[in-house]
This record gives C-alpha cells, structure tokens and sequence, in this order.
C-alpha cells in the first residue's frame, strides 16, 4: 500500500494517503491520533505509525 512512500512522510502525503485535508491530519496530531515528530518547523510521521493509525481505523 505505502511501498511507493519513503520511511518518514510529510504532511502533504499523508493528506494524499487518507484522502484528506492538511486540517485533518493538523487535528489528528494535535489531538495526540496520529504520532508525529517536529523536525524543524514541520511534522514529520513515520511509515510504521502511519500503517498502525490506518489498521486501528479499520477495526
């Protein structure tokens, strides 16, 4: 599913993985969802946390 991303993703491709707004996944990490690291001045989310959000989802 995601083997086309690299290992650490930005915002801008999770919008595009979800099919979502840059104002979701804002909200999904503010809101302590969907595990981020601040690098600089932009979040950056893990392949693997982003596999693991999608699989609770599902559930």
């Amino acid at each position: 599913m995601l083997n086309n991303y690299p290992d650490v993703l930005t915002v801008k491709q999770v919008c595009t993985i979800l099919q979502v707004s840059k104002k979701t996944v804002y909200k999904l990490i503010r809101d302590k969802e969907l595990g981020a690291k601040k690098i600089a001045s932009q979040y950056r989310i893990s392949k693997k946390t982003l596999m693991n959000f999608i699989e609770q989802q599902n559930q």
